[in-house]
């Protein structure tokens, strides 16, 4: 299975994706699945410039990412997906992505979304979609850093 982790953060790549949650998960390829910013030129050339050397870089719309990862693409590659939404996880997952394990990094308190933690805001619709996600048997946590303590996200789904 190629994916070590599945990642929502409204942030996607930055600091601590690069420098603690790659060399924690010893990632080989970090996937951006987003069909806005896959578009965006300017963007994913910002993001490449964070890679760590002796890694790559995919930032791709859901069709492709799904594709790639059926043609067997990423089969030999430690790979960390990183969303901006769970239901950019659903739709993976139910496409037959094998997701071991999604951590829920920062999701801004805007747009509708109410806090829960310091870090995650949700609407009742993302908090619909982990509810979905684990009870396809896949574990969805709370860790901003992977030095802390992982958290179960169901007690701040009520």
């Amino acid at each position: 299975m190629p994916v070590v982790l599945a990642r929502v953060d409204q942030r996607l790549i930055h600091g601590l994706i690069v420098n603690q949650w790659a060399q924690s998960l010893k990632a080989k390829r970090f996937m951006v699945v987003d069909d806005v910013v896959s578009q965006n030129e300017d963007l994913k050339a910002s993001m490449r410039m964070s890679k760590p050397s002796g890694t790559g870089m995919s930032i791709i719309n859901t069709e492709k990412a799904i594709t790639n990862f059926k043609n067997g693409n990423y089969d030999a590659q430690r790979v960390f997906v990183l969303v901006k939404e769970p239901s950019k996880l659903l739709e993976l997952i139910d496409a037959g992505i094998e997701i071991p394990k999604v951590n829920l990094g920062i999701m801004f308190a805007e747009n509708g979304r109410t806090p829960v933690t310091k870090f995650i805001a949700l609407n009742d619709e993302e908090k619909a979609d982990i509810i979905k996600i684990q009870e396809k048997g896949i574990p969805v946590t709370v860790q901003y850093v992977p030095a802390d303590s992982e958290e179960d996200i169901t007690k701040y789904l009520k």
